[in-house]
């Protein structure tokens, strides 16, 4: 067997006469060029070494975090343009240093996190890029990470649940879908594995029900009756927008975490990126109006945070509707509070990820 990678953090892969060796460096202001800050390199999420999507090369560097790509487009039913997701989250990494203060915990240093890269797609074939995104996301998981999962449509979370489900095949998971749509359709136009039927999918696995599964952020038109008759005729918990509206999203949160893990032994948190106010977020398939906004968003996620998910995939964000960029750093925030109260979390309890 070659010899497994070590995990080394060079900020965004800068070697040469200028290379910055410092422990701190990744956290403070540069000394040589400008470090873990803007300076693209070879941009990877976070600035974070590039690890071989392979279990024993995740567990040879230690990483308790995977981040993977998944430039998927084609089990798409409104606009595409997902596929650009993954990069461009990336290059939202390259404004910010891996250190929360909020938190006071240098993400890079807790969590030792990977960039598994992307996930190859066929294209045409959904089966194909389905089965894929499932290998790659099980070698993470068997590896000892948990996932940061950037899509890509929203079928992605059909086989990331699947991955999920098997991995704890003699336990129970938790499914949670943070949306503007119930994406609960039983199939379309007799297509099982579309980006509005995820949540559908996931009632099908054998460790999956109805008990810890929930949603929260729905609203507006693009919700039909079937949609609706899902969630309600098997009892799931279906927090609407006007719900977050009228109780505050910190006791939403809470409540959807709660139902997630009572009982299971991990959870699935699909966010799509259109449950965001269109207001702040242009750049995804299908903006929506009366959505959760920017402050909302992460305290959402520093909730999240004080659960943890084994998958945390976000969905649907599509850079090239934004010329601002602000819906990709503003996903890269949610993504950095996430980690940051996780961190903060485990730190108080004495655990390591």
């Amino acid at each position: 067997m070659a010899d497994q990678p070590k995990w080394e953090f060079v900020p965004h892969q800068h070697k040469g006469p200028v290379q910055q060796s410092g422990k701190d460096d990744h956290i403070v202001s540069p000394k040589l060029h400008n470090g873990a800050f803007k300076s693209a390199g070879l941009t990877t999420f976070m600035g974070a070494p590039y690890c071989p999507p392979e279990r024993e090369a995740i567990r040879a560097m230690d990483a308790h975090v995977c981040f993977l790509g998944v430039p998927w487009d084609q089990g798409q039913m409104v606009r595409a343009g997902t596929s650009q997701g993954p990069q461009g989250l990336r290059e939202a990494t390259t404004q910010y240093f891996p250190y929360m203060f909020e938190y006071d915990v240098d993400l890079m240093e807790f969590f030792r996190p990977v960039d598994c890269g992307d996930i190859p797609v066929v294209p045409g074939n959904n089966e194909k890029s389905h089965d894929y995104i499932y290998q790659y996301i099980t070698e993470c998981l068997e590896g000892g990470a948990k996932v940061i999962l950037c899509g890509g449509d929203h079928s992605v979370p059909i086989p990331g649940s699947r991955a999920l489900s098997d991995f704890h095949k003699s336990g129970k998971i938790g499914y949670l879908h943070v949306d503007c749509h119930l994406d609960s359709a039983p199939d379309w136009d007799g297509n099982p594995n579309t980006n509005c039927s995820g949540p559908a999918r996931a009632f099908d696995l054998p460790n999956c029900d109805g008990s810890n599964m929930a949603h929260m952020g729905s609203r507006n038109g693009l919700n039909p009756k079937d949609w609706v008759d899902f969630w309600v005729d098997n009892n799931v918990r279906m927090v609407p927008m006007q719900e977050i509206v009228d109780r505050g999203i910190d006791a939403c949160t809470n409540e959807i975490f709660d139902i997630a893990w009572k009982g299971t032994n991990g959870i699935y948190w699909s966010w799509d990126t259109d449950s965001l106010d269109a207001s702040c977020m242009p750049g995804t398939t299908a903006p929506e109006t009366f959505g959760i906004k920017p402050r909302e968003a992460l305290e959402l996620a520093r909730i999240a945070g004080t659960f943890g998910a084994d998958v945390f995939e976000i969905s649907e964000l599509c850079p090239q509707y934004d010329v601002s960029d602000m819906s990709t750093k503003l996903v890269c925030c949610m993504i950095y509070h996430y980690l940051g109260s996780r961190a903060e979390t485990l730190r108080n309890s004495g655990q390591r990820p």
